[in-house]
């Protein structure tokens, strides 16, 4: 295994992303850190983009009628 960075944790479990590490995963405020423990008992992280309601629209495919507006209502119910 190739460690490219270390960090430390804080007295209140707080830990800084390494800068190599940020630079290679674009990770920036709209990145959620996603934890696991994998088959074999040992953590994996993840990075990944925030999601919003915005950028899931149109990502889905029906072949029911929609009305947006409708929908947006139908929230707030």
């Amino acid at each position: 295994m190739l460690i490219l960075a270390t960090s430390k944790i804080q007295s209140n479990y707080q830990t800084t992303i390494p800068k190599e590490i940020r630079k290679n995963y674009d990770i920036d405020n709209t990145t959620v850190v996603e934890w696991a423990i994998n088959d074999k008992g040992n953590p994996e992280i993840n990075f990944r983009k925030k999601r919003n309601f915005k950028n899931l629209s149109g990502a889905f495919k029906t072949d029911e009628k929609t009305n947006a507006l409708e929908l947006k209502r139908s929230l707030y119910k």
